[in-house]
């Protein structure tokens, strides 16, 4: 047992812990007993080493309690900073995508919920955001995205499709990063998509938070609606994207136009991660997010008349089927 899981359930009398699936990341997640409250979560953060500092626990607890008025968060129930080690009310295990899968019929209404948290994202949480808070001090900017495209290109591009991208594709992301920098004004998650939203009762809880930063209004955006886990109706979609347009006062047309750069660049930093965690971690979890993903961007790059793109795109998710059937 890992002896900070030991000190946990000593300190604060919990019994039979087991362990539950978790992140991309390498956080760790144990359903416990608790005396109080039936159950609850103990998750233990990556210790700093000498060669990599990790502040990811110290950053989980400050953004909580920032957007802990707002939204929908879970409770930290206690803490122990040197142990890294966290414990907070257990949501159960239905997330939005588990919902959404078994009761379709509630998409509507989970996707007004969802573009609720979208439009107070860039709204009243941009606004409530000191300038000089560590997470409004990052952003996505051309170091930020270059780590992202070079990120992609080594574990989708070359570790699974086992093919470098095409040269056009290096211009073009230059290019949809030079105008998505110029954009980054608004607090962003990060990572908002219906594997970080859980249905507790009748409302989202959001999730892993703890890498919000600067960035375009429509980035989480970009990241739902084109989902590598789901896709939405239509309908769903408009009741996704209504919210923040209206928060932002833009035209349909000026939301697209941006919606349509952040999501190519969402699309393809997510292509990096499934890459990864199919390759080199294993994790076949994640294999129906590549073709699902690779459609929206064939749809991006449809939007745009970019015929290479689209041609690309066609070809790339052939490779990614057939690299999926051979396992």
């Amino acid at each position: 047992m890992d002896p900070r899981l030991a000190r946990a359930l000593e300190r604060w009398n919990l019994k039979t812990p087991r362990p539950l699936a978790g992140d991309a990341g390498a956080r760790q997640y144990l359903r416990v007993d608790h005396p109080q409250v039936g159950t609850a979560l103990v998750v233990l953060h990556p210790l700093d080493t000498p060669e990599k500092p990790d502040d990811s626990y110290f950053e989980f607890r400050a953004l909580q309690a920032f957007l802990d008025p707002v939204v929908h968060v879970p409770t930290i129930l206690q803490y122990h900073d040197e142990d890294r080690c966290l414990l907070v009310e257990d949501l159960g295990d239905t997330t939005l995508e588990t919902r959404l899968v078994e009761h379709p019929e509630e998409e509507l209404r989970w996707a007004g919920q969802a573009g609720w948290l979208l439009a107070t994202l860039a709204g009243p949480l941009t606004l409530g955001a000191p300038g000089h808070t560590f997470f409004m001090q990052r952003a996505f900017d051309e170091a930020k995205f270059a780590f992202e495209w070079e990120y992609c290109r080594v574990n989708f591009f070359r570790d699974f499709l086992e093919k470098d991208p095409p040269r056009w594709l290096d211009r073009f992301m230059e290019e949809v990063h030079a105008s998505l920098e110029t954009r980054a004004r608004f607090f962003t998650h990060r990572d908002f998509h219906v594997r970080n939203l859980m249905v507790h009762g009748d409302r989202l809880v959001v999730l892993d938070f703890q890498d919000a930063r600067r960035g375009a209004a429509t980035y989480d955006l970009g990241s739902i609606r084109y989902d590598g886990y789901w896709d939405w109706t239509a309908e769903a979609a408009q009741r996704l994207e209504e919210p923040l347009r209206d928060e932002l006062g833009w035209s349909h047309a000026d939301l697209a136009g941006e919606l349509n750069l952040s999501a190519i660049q969402r699309n393809l930093k997510a292509l990096g991660t499934f890459g990864h965690q199919l390759v080199h971690r294993h994790k076949a979890h994640f294999a129906p997010a590549i073709p699902r993903t690779l459609r929206h961007l064939r749809g991006h790059f449809e939007r745009l008349n970019h015929r290479d793109g689209l041609l690309a795109c066609e070809h790339f998710l052939r490779l990614a089927e057939d690299r999926l059937l051979q396992g």
